[in-house]
């Protein structure tokens, strides 16, 4: 059986063994299950997949199913979305989360491991998925500055020379709200928005640490100005 590490410093569904099955079986059971029971609307996705190159897809995170909706809507192209590590932890998951190309990433303190990895994904041309929030919580007090906001997104962003993609995601975080026993379902509405750069003339006089502090506001900013897609 082969490490994990082979999975992620390899292109994402390589070969035809058990992940690439597995990734076949998981995009049919969300195609069947969720997209009945969200009815998932999308906004952007079509100009998304069509591009070549890697990229950094950076949204907003409400809820635990937050990275399955971005995967639904973008195949066939696949998205390697950065997990906490503690998700690793459960059993049975870390595997299957390896198949599908997620990757764990150490919260408490700056994981060069994982940035490394993410620039090697990019560069290698495939979509990398990045919740800068960090956290599940309310957008709202992100882009107002009453929160901390992880720069590695720009950090990763500035070494691979990859552009972002700002997404926003609606309800997920009703799908099982705090104090709830079950699930619920509503309308999960998903828009991308347009590519930003760090070689955009805007950033070019900037300090490398402003650079990177200005870039990830702006990425903040972008996720929550996108319009939501019509009914």
């Amino acid at each position: 059986m082969k490490p994990l590490d082979y999975f992620y410093d390899n292109p994402i569904n390589r070969g035809r063994g058990t992940p690439r099955i597995f990734d076949h079986i998981l995009a049919g059971l969300l195609r069947v299950l969720f997209t009945p029971a969200f009815r998932l609307k999308t906004r952007g996705a079509e100009h998304i997949r069509d591009l070549d190159e890697g990229l950094i897809l950076a949204g907003n995170h409400r809820s635990y199913l937050d990275p399955l909706f971005p995967m639904m809507a973008l195949r066939p192209r696949t998205i390697r979305f950065i997990g906490k590590e503690e998700f690793f932890k459960i059993k049975g998951v870390r595997r299957l989360a390896s198949w599908v190309g997620v990757y764990p990433v150490k919260r408490a303190a700056a994981d060069l491991k994982v940035v490394k990895r993410s620039v090697a994904m990019l560069k290698r041309g495939e979509l990398v998925g990045i919740f800068p929030e960090g956290t599940r919580g309310r957008g709202e007090e992100i882009v107002e500055g009453e929160r901390e906001v992880h720069e590695g997104v720009a950090l990763i962003a500035n070494l691979a020379r990859a552009r972002v993609v700002p997404f926003r995601l609606w309800n997920t975080e009703k799908i099982s709200p705090e104090g709830s026993r079950r699930w619920h379902f509503p309308t999960v509405k998903l828009t991308f928005g347009e590519p930003l750069s760090l070689a955009d003339p805007a950033y070019a006089e900037l300090e490398k640490a402003e650079k990177l502090e200005r870039f990830t506001r702006d990425i903040m900013t972008a996720i929550y100005a996108l319009p939501e897609p019509e009914q």
